[in-house]
């Protein structure tokens, strides 16, 4: 048995965003859940084929069929329409852990969305700088403004 030692530090990543939408926090809530899940896809729009099982424990994983995928998170709380809080190793195959979390707030016909990801551990190099990681948010939240724009149109 042989042990090797890395010198690769612990790291931490932070993307914090707020975004105000001009709809009903139910409409946000539901636009956000749908992409998270079987709507989520990548900036090249490469659908990831995500579930989310939207309660406690529940798992957000990304199914390859005949029993192959991975594990993205599993759901920490849930309080409908108002937080989402996930904890797992998201995209990332190394020994990390993400906290990503939602949090709505309506108020005078709109609607807020406080949003952060956070991981900590030995993240790999190519997402340390944030790039890919922020333009997969920014992907996802013009899919969830078109998403809630789509269904403001059938109002």
């Amino acid at each position: 048995m042989s042990t090797k030692v890395s010198e690769q530090a612990v790291e931490i990543l932070e993307v914090v965003r707020e975004i105000e939408i001009a709809a009903s926090i139910d409409i946000v809530w539901e636009t956000v859940l749908e992409n998270m899940g079987p709507l989520n896809e990548s900036p090249t729009k490469e659908r990831h084929n995500l579930t989310l099982e939207a309660w406690p424990g529940g798992r957000w994983y990304r199914d390859f069929g005949s029993n192959t995928g991975h594990c993205w998170g599993i759901v920490q709380s849930i309080k409908p329409p108002e937080l989402l809080e996930m904890h797992g190793p998201m995209f990332m195959s190394a020994p990390a852990v993400n906290h990503v979390i939602f949090r709505l707030n309506e108020e005078s016909g709109l609607t807020r969305i406080e949003f952060s990801h956070r991981a900590i551990g030995l993240i790999p190099h190519h997402l340390m700088d944030g790039l890919e990681v922020n333009k997969g948010w920014d992907n996802f939240f013009s899919n969830v403004t078109a998403g809630i724009e789509r269904r403001m149109e059938r109002i």
